[in-house]
């Protein structure tokens, strides 16, 4: 499972970041994390289409994109990943 958590370095970003890493964490799941925050490495970003920051994705699919999602809903989501859901 591929996890990019995109932003600039903001209070935001970090937030998301965070629940993020709690999520893999409590899932005990094997992933490659990867945090986007520098402004010219977003907007190589284009194929995804994101509008606005933070954002996340798992899989080449936008979870969520300018809002934070709690650690709950993460952890949701991407276990349903790992079940094949």
């Amino acid at each position: 499972m591929k996890i990019l958590v995109v932003g600039q370095e903001n209070v935001f970003q970090q937030r998301l970041l965070k629940n993020t890493l709690e999520a893999i964490k409590e899932l005990d799941c094997e992933c490659q994390l990867e945090v986007i925050h520098d402004i010219k490495e977003i907007m190589k970003l284009e194929e995804y289409e994101i509008i606005i920051t933070p954002a996340l994705i798992v899989d080449n699919h936008i979870l969520c994109e300018g809002h934070i999602w709690d650690k709950e809903h993460i952890k949701h989501y991407l276990s349903n990943i790992i079940k094949g859901v």
